[in-house]
C-alpha cells in the first residue's frame, strides 16, 4: 500500500541525524534543530529522521515523505579515543548509498565533523552538495538557488563535487555567520533522546578566541564570537521546560569568554524563575568569587573545566591561558558556592613527560570533591596549530589518510600504553577518575535512574560504583 503523503507546493527537506554515539550518553541534535528552525522560518515544510529516535529505517521516511531534498548531519568524525578508535564515517557514505537508491533528491551533508573533512568527505560519499560551518544561512541560499536552476558554486561554505573525484569547498563568510533562528525542538525528537539520558543542549554563543593547540572549535565556528541575548536564551528554556526539560547543557566551547555575556545570561535565568538547573563548561582564567555566586543562583549545578593539565609547562604548550594556581582558585570558588565540578585532562599532548604526569597526578590529589575526566592523546584535527606541527604539512601526508584512520599525537616516549597503564593503576585509588569512557556498570545505573524521571549528569553515581568495584563490594 502506497503510505506516501499527496505532494503540494511548498518544498519539502528531510533531516537526517546519524548520530548514534551514547557515550556518556546519547547527544541530542542541537545543530539540526537549528537547521529545522531556520528552514521552517524559511517556509519550508521539515521532517525530522532520527537514528535513535525514529522508527522504521530512513528509506521508509523518503518513502513516506517524498522529499525535494535531503540534509544529512554528522557529528563527529570518530569517538576521540586513543586506546580505542571508533571511526564513523562509513555509517555517513552507507546512508548516501542507501539514499541513492530510493530517491533522487538532492543530498547535502553537514555538521560539525563535516566541516572538519568537507572536500574529502564529499567525494567519499559522493553526496550533491556540502555546508561547513554555521549552516543555516547558507543552507537556505542553497536550496534557493537549487530550487531556481541557479548556479551554486559561489555561495559561501558551500562545498560541492566539481567531478566524481574532485571536490570543492568555498570559505565561510562573516555575514552568514551568527543565530539567524530559534531551534525548533520537536516532541517526537526531544522525548525520546530526554528519556534515554541525554541532557538537552542550549546554545549561548558561537565562535570561540581561545588559542588551545588541538581545538578545532576556532576552525568550526571561527574565532569570532557571536552571541545570543539572556532574553533569547531564557525564552528558549522556557519552551524546554514546557516539554518536560528541568536540566539543560550549556553547550558553548566556553561560556565565561565574555563577563559582560555571562552576566546578562545569568541575570535573565534569575528573573525569568524557571526552575530549571544547568551544566556549562568554563575556562579557570578570570572567573571571580561573585562569578561562581551569580551562576549558582541562576541555576547552575554542575561544572566541567577545561583545565587539560595541571603541569604549567604543559598548559603553556597546549595553548592554555591560564595556570594551575588559576585551576585551583577556581576550584576553591566552586565548592565554596556549592557547584559540582569536574576537571577534562588531556595526557600525551606536546610538552607532556612521565614527570609532568605525575606532577598533574599529586596535583589532582590535593583537590577534594571533584571529579576527574581523563583523554589520552591528542586527536589531530586539521585547521589547528597541532595540525600544523604534526599534521600533514609536517607529514607529506594527504588529509585523507588522517580522516581514514584517526590519529593522535602522543608525546615521545609516552605512548598511549604506558599511559593507559598509569591512569589505570591510579585510578584503583581514585574512584573520582574517568578514563575514556564510563564504566558499563554506570550505563546501566543511569538507565535506571533515568526512569525515575532523575536528569544531569550523575556524576557521583560513577565514584560510587568504581568505588564499590575496587573495595571488592557486589
Amino acid at each position: 500500500m502506497n503510505t506516501a503523503k499527496p505532494h503540494d507546493n511548498t518544498p519539502r527537506v528531510l533531516l537526517v541525524n546519524l548520530n548514534t554515539y551514547d557515550q556518556p550518553y546519547p547527544v541530542y541534535p542541537l545543530g539540526l534543530a537549528y537547521i529545522d528552525g531556520a528552514l521552517r522560518k524559511a517556509g519550508y515544510e521539515t521532517r525530522f529522521w532520527d537514528a535513535r529516535a525514529s522508527r522504521g529505517p530512513v528509506g521508509e521516511s523518503v518513502a513516506q515523505f517524498q522529499p525535494d531534498y535531503i540534509a544529512l548531519s554528522l557529528r563527529n568524525i570518530d569517538n576521540a579515543q586513543s586506546h580505542n578508535p571508533l571511526s564513523f564515517v562509513r555509517t555517513l557514505s552507507d546512508c548516501c548509498a542507501t539514499l541513492r537508491k530510493v530517491t533522487r533528491a538532492p543530498i547535502i551533508v553537514g555538521g560539525s565533523a563535516f566541516s572538519l573533512f568537507p572536500t574529502e568527505l564529499l567525494e567519499l560519499t559522493g553526496a550533491d552538495h556540502g555546508v561547513r560551518g554555521e549552516g543555516e544561512a547558507p543552507l537556505i541560499e542553497l536550496l534557493a538557488a537549487l530550487r531556481e536552476n541557479r548556479p551554486t558554486t559561489a555561495i559561501p561554505g558551500v562545498a560541492w563535487n566539481e567531478t566524481p573525484h574532485s571536490a570543492r569547498c568555498n570559505k565561510c563568510a562573516a555575514h552568514l555567520a551568527g543565530f539567524t533562528a530559534e531551534p525548533a525542538h520537536t516532541p517526537e525528537i526531544l522525548t525520546p533522546y530526554l528519556a534515554s539520558g541525554s541532557i538537552i543542549g542550549v546554545q549561548t554563543q558561537r565562535g570561540c578566541p581561545l588559542k588551545c593547540c588541538y581545538c578545532a572549535y576556532p576552525y568550526i565556528e571561527g574565532r569570532r564570537s557571536r552571541y545570543r541575548t539572556g532574553a533569547q536564551v531564557v525564552e528558549e528554556m522556557t519552551r524546554l521546560r514546557a516539554l518536560g526539560v528541568r536540566y539543560t547543557f550549556i553547550v558553548d566551547s566556553v561560556f565565561n569568554t565574555n563577563e559582560k555575556h555571562l552576566v546578562d545570561v545569568c541575570e535573565a535565568l534569575i528573573a525569568a524563575r524557571l526552575g530549571m538547573e544547568w551544566e556549562c563548561f568554563l575556562s579557570p582564567r578570570g572567573l571571580k568569587r561573585e562569578h561562581f555566586a551569580l551562576m549558582k543562583r541562576a541555576g547552575l549545578r554542575d561544572i566541567e573545566f577545561g583545565s587539560d593539565s595541571f603541569s604549567d609547562p604543559v598548559l603553556a604548550a597546549y595553548g592554555k591561558a591560564f595556570t594551575y594556581d588559576e585551576i585551583r582558585q577556581a576550584s576553591a570558588y566552586a565548592t565554596e558556592a556549592g557547584v559540582n565540578y569536574g576537571h577534562c585532562l588531556i595526557f600525551g599532548g606536546p610538552g607532556e613527560t612521565p614527570a609532568s604526569i605525575e606532577e598533574t597526578l599529586v596535583r589532582a590529589g590535593e583537590l577534594s570533591g571533584t571529579y576527574y575526566f581523563a583523554t589520552i592523546g591528542m586527536r589531530i584535527y586539521p585547521g589547528t596549530p597541532l595540525w600544523k606541527t604534526h599534521g600533514p604539512p609536517a607529514t607529506g601526508e594527504t588529509p585523507e589518510a588522517y580522516l581514514a584512520t584517526p590519529r593522535f599525537h602522543i608525546e615521545p616516549p609516552l605512548t598511549v600504553e604506558s599511559i593507559c597503564k598509569r591512569l589505570f593503576d591510579y585510578r584503583k585509588t581514585a574512584p573520582n577518575w574517568v578514563v575514556g569512557d564510563p564504566p558499563p556498570a554506570f550505563v546501566v545505573t543511569m538507565e535506571k535512574l533515568r526512569k525515575r524521571g532523575i536528569q544531569g549528569p550523575l556524576w557521583e553515581y560513577i565514584e560510587i560504583l568504581q568505588r564499590y568495584q575496587s573495595s571488592g563490594t557486589r
